[in-house]
């Protein structure tokens, strides 16, 4: 084997083996996922993956996007974090204000989150737009470690519906996550989103 062939491998086999154990980025790319404009909405996993229409069949769900029937003017868009021994929430510009993020942006323990759910403001997502939705929850599959990650929505104006769960990405161990998409994420070849 030519030293031009074996260095490469050997760099990637060095960059796995000082990298194997280290935190990874988790990515569903394929979600696509419509949101019922009704009082259920729709409930996701997004460790397993799973999602549904009611809160009994996604055991552990990180987020739940409906739409509220009891708001003035009803059917608003809003979010659902589960019980209050859930550590899930979203990223907010201040107080209960749900933020729609971009590329770029950072979503971690630094970040201010908020887990309300009637009474938080989605105006933004209301409005109609393509952004990121930051998170935090907690990974059943890794000890219960509470970790952040996005969610890309697209909603539709005047109250967000129809909307759309697209993709998500995570990080594992518990560190903070930039906003990329998943192939910008993985552009450099040397692993591939599932």
């Amino acid at each position: 084997m030519t030293v031009d062939r074996l260095l490469p491998r050997a760099l990637t086999a060095a960059l796995f083996w000082t990298c194997g154990t280290q935190a990874a980025t988790v990515c569903r790319t394929d979600a696509n996922l419509d949101v019922p404009a009704d009082g259920e909405g729709l409930y996701v996993n997004f460790v397993t993956g799973v999602s549904a229409r009611s809160e009994g069949q996604v055991p552990g769900f990180d987020l739940d996007v409906y739409a509220m029937q009891v708001s003035n003017p009803a059917g608003q868009m809003k979010f659902y974090w589960g019980p209050s021994t859930n550590p899930g929430a979203g990223v907010v510009t201040s107080g209960d204000t749900y933020a729609v993020l971009a590329e770029g942006d950072t979503v971690g323990p630094a970040s201010t989150f908020s887990r309300a759910a009637a009474g938080g403001v989605t105006a933004a997502w209301q409005a109609g737009v393509t952004g990121f939705l930051g998170t935090r929850f907690r990974h059943e599959g890794n000890g219960g470690t509470v970790v952040y990650g996005w969610v890309r929505l697209v909603t539709q104006p005047p109250l967000g519906f129809p909307a759309t769960i697209v993709d998500w990405c995570y990080e594992d161990s518990g560190a903070a996550i930039v906003i990329a998409l998943p192939d910008a994420l993985f552009a450099d070849g040397f692993e591939e989103v599932p």
